[in-house]
């Protein structure tokens, strides 16, 4: 009746440590990669990529082009009327409505420029910038005087 096990070995289960504590994995920080910018949220209307003259969609991609290599740590020193960026509050935001995705975690919006001092406004995610707005003619927001 018995089973021939010559040569075998039996697999036994796996020891569970119970209660052991899971830790999370903290992110890594994500200040020395490049600023990757993206369309994907870009909002339909006045400030939409496709409402851009030909003069402003050209400067849009010399502005990304010139930023190519810009690393998150040196866009925050690099002056917000340069290459750098600045912050603005949703609530500053006149022209639009915001989006439902922007939630309370990102109700600070970045502005980088293009085309001179004409903002592209919009979040980050990590190392992504998802552009929402393109304030061509500076009605999207008060920008002061």
């Amino acid at each position: 009746m018995g089973k021939n096990n010559k040569g075998r070995k039996n697999i036994s289960a796996p020891v569970k440590k119970q209660g052991a504590l899971i830790k999370a994995i903290e992110p890594a920080s994500t200040e020395s990669d490049p600023v990757v910018f993206s369309f994907e949220r870009i909002q339909s209307g006045k400030y939409c990529f496709s409402s851009l003259d030909a003069p402003h969609k050209i400067a849009v991609a010399e502005s990304i082009f010139r930023r190519r290599s810009l690393r998150w740590s040196d866009a925050w020193g690099a002056g917000r009327h340069g290459l750098g960026l600045e912050k603005i509050g949703c609530d500053a935001i006149a022209g639009a409505t915001i989006p439902k995705f922007i939630t309370a975690d990102k109700a600070t919006l970045l502005v980088f420029r293009y085309n001179g001092l004409a903002p592209m406004v919009g979040y980050r995610i990590s190392q992504i910038f998802y552009v929402l707005w393109f304030d061509h003619d500076f009605t999207l927001y008060d920008h002061g005087s």
